[in-house]
């Protein structure tokens, strides 16, 4: 007997295998550290979405300024300032954005802080993988009711 016929199907990959949803993304990085930054490309390089990357406040602004995005992953602080610069200019831009704290501090005060201001979420340095996938999986269904996404 096929043990394997018996067992349950998980497709692990549904959100992944929409090409025609999410290529419509738009993400920037905000990151000053090579780590963070090297390691969100890392995650997001097979997914068919859009990517942008800024290494300070100025850059990040001049990225919104020209480009909606929908998701934004950005340190807790920069060279020239903070997440706190962007995360209204981000929302002015674009209501339904997602906005993502990197926190490598580790404080506690900060991450209370990021969601009284209106983080989306907050993720620990260092990044795992399965934290940006459930990032990724909650903007998926902020932006689309489940009507959409067909198995």
């Amino acid at each position: 007997m096929n043990n394997t016929a018996l067992a349950p199907t998980v497709d692990s990959t549904r959100v992944w295998n929409h090409a025609e949803i999410l290529k419509q993304w738009d993400v920037l990085i905000v990151s000053a550290r090579g780590e963070n930054s090297q390691a969100l490309l890392r995650i997001l390089k097979d997914l068919p979405i859009h990517t942008f990357a800024a290494a300070s406040v100025a850059q990040a602004k001049q990225v919104l300024s020209r480009h909606p995005v929908d998701l934004i992953f950005c340190e807790e602080s920069l060279p020239d300032g903070s997440y706190r610069q962007l995360l209204e200019l981000a929302i002015a831009r674009n209501k339904k954005s997602r906005f993502v704290v990197i926190l490598c501090t580790g404080e506690w005060d900060e991450y209370l802080e990021a969601i009284g201001l209106g983080v989306t979420d907050v993720l620990r340095c260092p990044l795992q993988s399965i934290d940006v996938e459930l990032v990724l999986i909650g903007l998926g269904h902020d932006r689309y009711d489940g009507s959409e996404m067909t198995a």
